[in-house]
């Protein structure tokens, strides 16, 4: 694995965070796009367990996959000039948005391209999804993607469960499942 120089890494964040819509997934998708596929500075498997373990945390859990991310290659100086870099940029851009907003809401044309932003969020976030789970789908794990995904779908749907629950649950029904071999 090459090491990445602390700036190039600090940029790959900043665009991730800057010029991704979406919010944190597709973030995170453009992450693995940038520190995986082109890059090769971690596998899938390491970036999937840090996505895992960022989803676990409190908070918003793009910040703490890319400091998770960025410690894992650069150590603490990366890690926090990764946070600040995919936060702040972004942050500025929705009170500007946000204020545009306030001034045009009544406008019906505004509430056409709002509601078409919404429908395209809905695939960034299937894409993005996609990527993570597609080297388990590459490894012909259909059984087990079926079951964790679909559960966890309707147990959401539903209102079973919350995320939280859902995500420990998971955890407890994904080492069942190689206890029995389950692929």
């Amino acid at each position: 694995m090459d090491v990445p120089r602390f700036r190039e890494l600090t940029a790959i964040f900043f665009r991730s965070g800057s010029f991704t819509l979406g919010g944190g997934n597709p973030i995170q998708a453009a992450l693995h796009l940038e520190l995986v596929e082109r890059r090769h500075w971690l596998d899938s498997a390491e970036f999937g367990l840090i996505y895992g373990l960022a989803r676990f945390t409190p908070g918003t859990n793009v910040l703490a996959c890319s400091a998770a991310l960025a410690w894992r290659l650069g150590g603490w100086p990366a890690a926090i000039a990764a946070v600040v870099a995919v936060s702040v940029p972004a942050s500025v851009l929705v009170l500007l948005l946000l204020t545009g907003y306030q001034s045009t809401r009544d406008n019906p044309w505004v509430g056409r391209a709002i509601s078409g932003a919404l429908v395209a969020v809905v695939a960034l976030i299937a894409v993005s999804s996609w990527k993570i789970v597609k080297p388990y789908a590459v490894q012909r794990r259909w059984l087990r993607i079926a079951i964790l995904s679909g559960g966890a779908t309707v147990a959401l749907a539903n209102g079973w469960l919350s995320p939280l629950s859902i995500l420990a649950l998971a955890v407890f029904v994904g080492f069942a499942l190689d206890r029995l071999g389950v692929q």
